[in-house]
């Protein structure tokens, strides 16, 4: 057992100054960790918006030339870009799809068929149709900024199983 010759002299003010340190430093990390966080963030988010644009499709393509799969995540691409830009939250309908994505092309039928499309099987994209309200595809940024990836190119099988 140490006598206590054998410790070293520490004051008060040398223990407060060493605790005040060593909070200085908890702090500093702590922020480091805060700026980390909200960095992975923007990119997560980033990297969703890039998965969007460069699924495969040609941007100049005309609406009767697109697949199925292919207007599916031009509207989910719509969507959530319109999510984001927001309170993390949208909803795009009938006429979001006709003329915020397509410039008037696709049959109301057919816009309906691709906002319900849309929501199928993606985390943070769903169908609704309340009463009173008109159809809509309810996008939540947040919750589709953790699928690996939401754009067409998932669809393929999902389509050959009968869409």
């Amino acid at each position: 057992m140490p006598e206590d010759d054998d410790l070293p002299d520490v004051t008060a003010r040398d223990a407060i100054q060493i605790a005040q340190r060593a909070l200085a430093k908890a702090n500093e990390l702590e922020r480091a960790y805060e700026q980390l966080e909200s960095d992975y963030e923007d990119l997560r988010e980033r990297v969703t918006e890039l998965e969007l644009q460069h699924s495969g499709r040609d941007q100049d393509r005309d609406y009767p030339s697109l697949t199925l799969d292919e207007k599916i995540g031009m509207v989910r691409e719509h969507a959530f870009k319109k999510a984001t830009s927001s309170n993390g939250y949208a909803k795009v309908d009938y006429n979001g799809v006709t003329w915020g994505v397509f410039d008037g092309d696709p049959t109301a039928k057919h816009c309906y068929k691709l906002l319900r499309l849309a929501a199928e099987g993606v985390d943070g994209f769903e169908y609704r149709d309340p009463d009173g309200e008109s159809k809509h595809l309810r996008v939540d940024a947040e919750a589709a900024k953790r699928n690996v990836a939401f754009f067409q190119g998932n669809n393929a099988a999902a389509e050959a199983g009968g869409r």
